[in-house]
């Protein structure tokens, strides 16, 4: 028999055998037991099943059919499932749980399709054996008891590993059997027989965790990575030596349970932040740091790098390019690849149980709440961490909705929050209180001398001009020979484009730079560390100077926006305070017609538009202002709160039936497949290739080197795409290719087709 004629029972192709990858997971799962952050009472309980399960979960591999794939004889096993396999001989064992068992059975498929939604990775319903055993389960377990003398060497190897390093003991002869599995656990129905109406919420949380455990030493083990133990966050200095702390910071310090901070910009509130952890943190409890934007995500993770070191995770959409482009750019193609592989295990492990500090948006956490694939990880991470939601005023209100509904779920585990800003509005501070109860607020005390100078700081002269940018270019253009530096925002890149174009005309190319979001990644990446190294006399930029640089200028142009939007602008000129207050112009006018704030077209009389009501309270304030200044006027511009589609959004996303109803809508041994397109696709976006760059990106592609190649690519907000549609054409691999011009200094021009094909 085929089973004979091999030596070792295999779990890859790669040629790693049963035992090893094994044993591998195994020392995985006792690791995470070890550093997860439940009680001593519960990870004895816990231990047995999840070792008992891991064990387990891979013996179905032993079947000739299987093997045969995995030794390269025939391409595939013609959809029959090991794990059906596993979780049968798993039921021949009296120690193994029911818990255990469908951890097993459902570790690589969900549970079966229901027959009503269409859906894709459920289990065949066909091949499961619970109460007769059906041809196809026949033959399985015919190939199977082929290579049983085989498989029986390895198993009884496993069995003196889990007793000699576990304690435990294991049987090491048993045999297949129908599934000691309750047949509901497998019903995704509503109805009596369901899973969610048949089994209690304990029951059901239970096997999800056990379910968790065992796909993670899966994955861990098959990367030959172990989790690194929880850092005890008072062991590292967040402070520089010799800084004396401002009392907003000990404040924070000494706080015990979920908080609210705002402080300006500028003033140490990460520090803060990082101190309330450090109090906060529990028995292996994990730190999620939540940012807005992808930009100032890796900011942060660069700087908690350098505080807490490789235990740092980077968790994002583009979370690869990002490690790729951190690392040290090398000639050899060969050390590029090698960046690469790196690059991309990390940007892996960060969505797996294994940094104890991920640096994310919130998205990623949500993806987990609202339960998209992996979402068990979370019932091991969430309990007893500490997550600190900094700017939380910058998403979106369905966003903020849906993170604080989570946050009211998760605070229930034992987890804590913090919520911070710098220009956080009352009515804001008022929705966390009432998803989180009563929390204790820190800001900058004014009697304090320390954070009074914080407060009464007075960075900015402001002067409203009532036009636009074009209209002044020329007032613009003296000022910029009269001073070192100058920051102009535009609303639009089109805008930044224009004005880029105008003025690039009177001054040296090296001394004026274009920052905006349609770059490729390459591009934007070499004008930001140009820029970090040596500010320019002039940079245009859009709303992504808001979140990726910290610059400080000498003086600024900024085109209308809301007040959190200004003052996040403002925070980039005079940005220490150190010198005399800097001159700020805010345009009441934009250039171009579309406003990317509000419906109201630009209209300031309509008493809702966001943009200006906020130019109407900064026109209020005397000069020079104080950022106490800034935090009055930006809370009298959302008094109202969320108002129409805005209040709507927060509302769906606050009382969404997934979160608000997490008991009742577990269902274990399954996920939610919209998440990934909601939660993922990062609001919309698209990324295209310019044609120009098509000859580059290919041969980056037959390098190997797919991360460059992917880096050429632009992105562009799925809205914007319909009214490029005859310049856009669909290439193989989904690949969007536009055919404009594209420069390396300006970005994607959509206003003027390519010369070149």
């Amino acid at each position: 028999m085929v089973g004979q004629l091999m030596n070792n029972i295999l779990a890859k192709s790669s040629g790693e055998t049963l035992y090893k990858h094994t044993i591998e997971c195994l020392k995985v799962a006792q690791n995470l037991i070890e550093t997860s952050p439940f009680s001593d009472e519960e990870k004895i309980h816990l231990r047995p099943e999840v070792i008992l399960a891991v064990a387990l979960h891979d013996v179905g591999k032993a079947a000739r059919g299987f093997q045969d794939v995995l030794h390269g004889k025939r391409h595939d096993w013609q959809g029959k499932r090991h794990e059906i396999l596993s979780a049968s001989f798993a039921s021949g064992i009296d120690s193994v749980s029911e818990a255990a068992i469908f951890a097993i059975l459902t570790h690589h498929k969900t549970i079966p399709p229901d027959g009503i939604t269409e859906m894709s990775g459920g289990l065949p319903y066909e091949q499961i054996p619970l109460n007769e055993q059906t041809s196809v389960w026949k033959q399985m377990e015919s190939e199977w008891k082929e290579n049983y003398s085989l498989f029986l060497e390895d198993w009884k190897k496993i069995c003196v590993f889990v007793k000699n390093t576990m304690g435990m003991t294991l049987q090491d002869n048993c045999r297949l059997s129908p599934l000691f599995l309750n047949p509901s656990w497998l019903e995704r129905g509503w109805g009596r027989r369901g899973q969610r109406k048949f089994f209690s919420f304990e029951n059901r949380f239970h096997a999800s965790l056990i379910r968790g455990f065992v796909i993670s030493s899966d994955h861990l083990g098959s990367a030959r990575e172990t989790p690194f133990k929880i850092p005890c966050f008072r062991d590292f200095r967040i402070t520089k030596i010799g800084q004396n702390l401002r009392p907003f910071q000990e404040h924070a310090h000494n706080i015990i349970g979920s908080a609210v901070l705002r402080a300006p910009t500028g003033s140490g509130k990460t520090e803060a932040a990082l101190l309330w952890s450090s109090r906060n943190q529990k028995s292996n409890g994990r730190l999620f740091y939540m940012l807005p934007y992808t930009a100032s995500i890796n900011a942060m993770y660069k700087r908690l790098r350098s505080i807490f070191g490789e235990t740092v995770g980077l968790v994002h959409h583009r979370a690869t390019a990002a490690l790729y482009s951190m690392m040290e750019s090398d000639t050899v193609v060969s050390s590029r690849f090698n960046n690469q592989v790196v690059a991309t295990a990390l940007s892996k492990l960060g969505r797996e149980i294994y940094f104890p500090i991920r640096i994310c948006t919130a998205h990623q956490i949500l993806r987990q709440t609202l339960r998209g694939k992996g979402w068990e990880n979370m019932l091991i991470e969430f309990p007893n961490s500490c997550f600190i939601v900094d700017e939380i005023h910058a998403y979106d209100p369905r966003v903020v909705g849906l993170t604080l509904g989570s946050a009211r779920l998760i605070s229930k585990w034992g987890a804590r929050f913090l919520f911070l800003s710098a220009t956080l509005p009352s009515f804001l501070k008022k929705l966390i209180t009432e998803a989180m109860g009563e929390l204790p607020f820190i800001e900058p005390d004014p009697t304090k001398d320390e954070d009074r100078k914080i407060l009464d700081k007075k960075r900015h002269v402001l002067e409203i001009k009532d036009n636009s940018i074009v209209d002044c270019i020329d007032v613009i253009a003296n000022s910029i020979n009269n001073n070192h530096s100058t920051l102009i925002v535009c609303n639009h890149v089109k805008t930044a484009q224009e004005i880029y174009r105008i003025l690039k005309k009177e001054l040296p190319t090296e001394e004026i730079k274009l920052l905006h979001s349609q770059f490729n990644q390459k591009n934007r990446n070499d004008i930001e560390n140009e820029i970090a190294k040596s500010l320019p006399k002039v940079l245009i930029a859009t709303q992504v100077v808001e979140v990726s640089l910290d610059v400080d200028f000498d003086r600024a142009f900024l085109e209308p926006a809301p007040i959190d939007a200004l003052i996040q602008r403002m925070g980039r000129v005079n940005r220490a305070g150190n010198n005399s207050p800097a001159k700020v112009v805010v345009f009441t006018k934009q250039v171009s017609r579309y406003n990317i704030y509000c419906d109201c077209q630009g209209e300031a009389h309509k008493k809702d538009c966001r943009v200006a009501l906020s130019i109407e309270e900064l026109q209020k304030l005397e000069n020079p202002i104080s950022e106490r200044d800034l935090v009055i006027a930006a809370d009298n511009v959302y008094k109202n709160g969320y108002q129409g589609e805005d209040k709507v959004k927060f509302e769906e996303g606050y009382n969404h039936p997934d979160i608000h109803n997490f008991e009742s809508e577990l269902l274990a041994g399954a996920y939610q497949p919209w998440v990934e397109s909601v939660i993922e696709r990062t609001d919309g976006i698209c990324e295209v290739l310019p044609i120009s760059l098509k000859n580059e990106y290919l041969n980056k592609l037959r390098e190997g080197l797919w991360i460059e190649a992917n880096s050429l690519l632009v992105p562009l907000r799925v809205k914007k795409l319909h009214s490029l549609q005859s310049i856009l054409r669909k290439e193989e691999e989904d690949l969007l290719v536009i055919n404009c011009l594209y420069l390396p200094d300006e970005g994607l021009r959509t206003e003027e087709i390519a010369d070149v094909e």
